[in-house]
């Protein structure tokens, strides 16, 4: 487990001493995102996100920022979701105090350069376009447009073309004043260092005194149902009825999919028993949707399931890439495992090879300083405090069939289902669609 301290302003520093390693991650976990902005200000957190690249009081432009951490071996990256933002950098051990120093500046001292955020603008806008061109990647986002609405889980985390094109730098300077601030921010590091090391570097790259007021905690998340952030949830509203078929015709070489319905959030108890449900459904090789319409039918490179899980709710989704002409016939057998899942439920065999698989994913994923440090400020910033990897096992190994089978009857339900086709399709087979839609889970 890792060392919790926090500063005497608030500032939260996880630290989690792994000797064995020869690097250092660290992460600057911010607890705003994309469901913190109104519509007219759809994007701000992900342009900030950008700004923060591009300038600081010490490191005045994007290319000395980069070569500072890259000239030296190491990796800078971040990332906006729709409750975080989070920079990120991964160094051998002896350059963990340069890291440390470009990341605090990054999120302390930004310029918000003028004629750079105007060149920022252009390149989210190539970026939303881009996104817009990929039929594979813009089916999840009309989705979530056609399953949420106008909130911040219907539109796109980069924005829209209109809004980011009107954000204005104040807009940008207000966002980032309203939510950068230390009681909203978790630094986690993991690596080869010593906390007390790790904390004294903390305190001189943000300009505290040494004798800066301290505490140690336990690291330990007691409960589920706490939140650290200080801040209100974010805005959201219940999604749109189903069942509902969205489809935007366009010539591609692939019919595209996206299923979707309301999940559960990261607090509520069925969680696990969904991540068991997940995988047996969609996720990997052994599921039954990639056995089905990849090993059984042959009509798809790409296909699975994943979930997005927020404070107040959360979402399932199915997706597949398959040749055009049978995009029917794949959600028909979509929906078919669908079925089969609430009225059989899963077997005892597929239950105990999923328990196994999820342990080990997430047991493996932990050989890495990065995911161990990503792990314990994503889990600071939702639990005030760290979940024990043995914690999680346990509660993988305590779901029983019965939990599953709950759980898929609690979500699938036709009237929350809504499918999202891109291809070269019309009316016509959005009608076939719809049908099919109506008339699942009898």
């Amino acid at each position: 487990m890792p060392t919790m301290t926090t500063v005497a302003n608030g500032l939260r520093i996880l630290v989690e001493e792994l000797p064995h390693t020869h690097s250092v991650s660290l992460g600057y976990f911010t607890g705003v995102g994309a469901g913190y902005e109104s519509p007219a200000l759809s994007g701000a957190a992900h342009f900030i996100e950008h700004m923060c690249f591009k300038g600081t009081r010490t490191f005045p432009t994007a290319r000395i920022i980069s070569d500072t951490i890259e000239g030296v071996g190491g990796m800078l990256n971040a990332s906006t979701s729709y409750e975080s933002t989070v920079y990120s950098a991964k160094v051998a051990d002896i350059h963990m105090d340069r890291a440390l120093m470009v990341l605090t500046e990054m999120l302390r001292y930004p310029l918000f350069d003028p004629r750079e955020l105007e060149k920022e603008r252009r390149v989210i806008l190539e970026e939303i376009r881009g996104s817009q061109d990929d039929p594979d990647e813009w089916v999840h986002a009309l989705l979530h447009a056609a399953m949420w609405g106008d909130q911040p889980l219907g539109r796109d985390i980069a924005g829209t073309l209109d809004s980011v094109s009107a954000i204005s730098r104040s807009d940008l300077l207000a966002f980032w004043n309203a939510h950068y601030h230390p009681h909203n921010i978790v630094i986690s590091i993991a690596g080869h260092i010593q906390t007390d090391q790790a904390v004294a570097a903390v305190l001189q790259a943000c300009e505290l005194p040494a004798d800066t007021a301290i505490t140690r905690h336990d690291p330990v998340a007691r409960s589920v149902g706490t939140m650290s952030c200080q801040q209100a949830q974010p805005w959201s509203k219940p999604p749109l009825p189903g069942p509902q078929v969205t489809l935007v015709p366009r010539v591609t070489e692939q019919g595209h999919f996206c299923l979707g319905m309301p999940a559960l959030s990261y607090r509520d108890a069925d969680r696990r028993a969904l991540q068991v449900l997940d995988t047996i459904v969609g996720s990997g090789m052994s599921s039954r949707l990639f056995q089905t319409l990849r090993e059984d039918m042959g009509v798809a490179y790409h296909v699975g399931s994943y979930q997005i899980e927020l404070a107040d709710g959360g979402m399932w989704v199915l997706y597949g890439g398959v040749e055009d002409d049978t995009l029917s016939t794949s959600v028909g057998a979509m929906l078919q495992i669908l079925h089969n899942v609430v009225t059989e439920g899963v077997t005892d065999e597929e239950l105990t090879r999923v328990k196994e698989q999820v342990k080990g994913g997430m047991l493996l994923s932990l050989e890495d300083t990065w995911s161990i440090a990503a792990r314990n400020g994503a889990h600071q910033l939702r639990y005030n405090g760290v979940i024990p990897v043995e914690q999680v096992v346990a509660e993988i190994e305590a779901v029983t069939r019965a939990d599953v089978l709950r759980v898929a009857r609690r979500l699938l339900r036709r009237d929350a289902m809504h499918l999202a086709v891109i291809g070269p399709y019309d009316t016509k087979d959005e009608q076939t669609l719809a049908t099919m839609l109506h008339a699942a889970l009898e």
